[in-house]
C-alpha cells in the first residue's frame, strides 16, 4: 500500500508541476510585463530575513497595468471644403469636397515609449491618394534632451511641414512645403504624394533652459530615411539624410536652418538632389512664419551643380482681431528654375480664421495667383475662393 501511495503522489506531482509552472508564468505576465527578473531581485535582496523584520516590512507592491501602459487614445479630425477657381479653361475642381478625414491611435508604454498610428481615409479609392496609413512609429524619450523615433512620420524639413493642417493658419500648405518637403508635389518625375512623410529613424531633443521663462534655447532633429515616401520600401539602397538646428532666444521665437541630401528612384534610375532652407517662426500674440528654400537637382550627382536649380519662399502672418477671430495674410512664391522669373508662380492670400471652440474651426480664404509659366495673360492671373470647416474629436 505504501508503494501504491508513493506512486500516486509521484503521478499527481508530475501532472501538477507543468500546470503550476504555467500558472507561475501567467502570473509573471499577468499585466503584460515580465516580472521574473524584478521578482528575483526583490526576493534575493529585499525580502525580510526573519519574522521580526517581516512584521515591520513594507507591504509587497501590487503591480498594475496602469503602472506601465496608458489607455490608448483614439481621435481624429475632418476637414470639409468648398472651392471656386476663376482660371479660364479649367475643367473641374470647383465645388464641395473632403480634404481630410483622419483617424489616429496613440499611447505610451513604460512611460518612456510612445506610439502613434494614423490613417487618412478620405482619399479616392483605388489610387495613390486612397485610404492609407500615413503615420506609424514608436518613439523613446526618457530625457527631454534626447529621443529616438522609428517608423513612418514627418520629415524634419522646414517649419511648416511638421505642422498639423489645423495649425497652418491658412487653407493649404505653401508651395515650399508641397514641393520641397514632399507634401504633394515633386521636382522630378515619379514622385508620390507622401504628405511630407517617409520611413526612417530620427533623433531629436531640446536643451539649455534660459531666461525667466525657462524655455529651451536649442532644438534639434536629425534623421535617416528611405527616400521613397510612405508605405514604400527602399528601391535604390540609397538613403536620405535630413537635419535641422533651431534656436529659441525668446520664448516662442525660433530661428532655424534645415538641410537635406537625398535621392528618389523613379522606377528607372535614382534622381539625386540637395536641399537647404532657413527661416523664422513665432507663436505668441500673433502667428508669423517666413522661410526660404533652395533645391539643386542633378541627374549625375558626380558632376557638380548639374541639372535644375529651383527655390521657394513665403511669408505668413496671423493677427487676432477678436477673442476667437484671426486675420491671415500671406505671400507664397515658387520658381522651378531660379535663374529666371518666367518660372515664378506667386500666390497672394487673405483669410479669416474663426475658432469658437478648441475643436471647431472655420476658414474663409481668397487667393490671387500670378503664374508666369502660363502662356496667356488670362491663364497667368486668376482668383480662388476657399471655405473650410474643421472639427476634431
Amino acid at each position: 500500500m505504501k508503494l501504491k501511495h508513493a506512486l500516486l503522489a509521484l503521478t499527481m506531482a508530475s501532472i501538477s508541476a507543468p500546470a503550476m509552472a504555467q500558472l507561475a508564468m501567467n502570473e509573471e505576465y499577468a499585466d503584460g510585463y515580465d516580472h521574473s527578473l524584478q521578482n528575483y531581485v526583490t526576493e534575493k535582496f529585499f525580502q525580510p530575513q526573519n519574522t521580526s523584520q517581516a512584521s515591520t516590512s513594507t507591504p509587497e507592491k501590487k503591480w498594475k497595468v496602469a503602472d506601465y501602459v496608458t489607455v490608448p487614445k483614439f481621435g481624429g479630425y475632418v476637414v470639409s471644403t468648398y472651392k471656386y477657381d476663376s482660371q479660364e479653361g479649367k475643367n473641374g475642381g470647383d465645388g464641395f469636397g473632403i480634404r481630410y478625414v483622419r483617424l489616429y491611435l496613440d499611447g505610451k508604454v513604460f512611460n518612456d515609449f510612445s506610439y502613434r498610428v494614423q490613417m487618412n481615409v478620405s482619399g479616392e479609392p483605388g489610387t495613390k491618394s486612397g485610404a492609407r496609413v500615413i503615420d506609424a512609429f514608436v518613439a523613446w524619450q526618457k530625457w527631454k534632451s534626447f529621443g529616438i523615433k522609428m517608423g513612418e512620420f514627418k520629415r524634419c524639413f522646414s517649419f511648416e511641414n511638421p505642422m498639423n493642417p489645423w495649425d497652418v493658419c491658412a487653407g493649404d500648405y505653401t508651395q515650399l512645403t508641397k514641393h520641397f518637403a514632399g507634401m504633394n508635389g515633386n521636382l522630378y518625375q515619379g514622385g508620390t504624394n507622401s504628405g511630407g512623410r517617409d520611413l526612417g529613424i530620427q533623433v531629436y531633443g531640446d536643451a539649455f533652459k534660459i531666461g525667466d521663462t525657462k524655455h529651451y534655447l536649442l532644438h534639434y532633429q536629425a534623421g535617416v530615411y528611405n527616400g521613397q515616401g510612405i508605405n514604400t520600401s527602399d528601391k535604390d539602397k540609397e538613403k536620405d539624410y535630413i537635419a535641422t538646428l533651431q534656436l529659441q532666444p525668446i520664448k516662442g521665437l525660433y530661428l532655424g536652418v534645415f538641410g537635406w541630401s537625398g535621392s528618389f528612384h523613379d522606377g528607372t534610375q535614382s534622381n539625386y538632389f540637395k536641399r537647404w532652407a532657413a527661416g523664422v517662426s513665432y507663436e505668441g500674440v500673433i502667428s508669423a512664419r517666413a522661410e526660404y528654400a533652395r533645391n539643386i537637382y542633378a541627374q549625375d550627382y558626380g558632376v557638380k551643380n548639374v541639372g535644375q536649380k529651383s527655390d521657394a519662399w513665403y511669408v505668413r502672418m496671423g493677427i487676432p482681431t477678436w477673442r476667437w477671430l484671426k486675420v491671415n495674410l500671406g505671400y507664397d512664391a515658387y520658381r522651378t528654375d531660379m535663374s529666371t522669373l518666367t518660372s515664378l508662380n506667386s500666390i497672394y492670400s487673405l483669410g479669416l480664421q474663426a475658432r469658437p471652440h478648441k475643436n471647431l474651426q472655420f476658414q474663409l480664404q481668397w487667393n490671387y495667383i500670378h503664374n508666369n509659366t502660363r502662356s496667356t495673360t488670362a491663364d497667368k492671373d486668376y482668383h480662388q475662393l476657399w471655405a473650410l470647416a474643421y472639427i476634431r474629436f
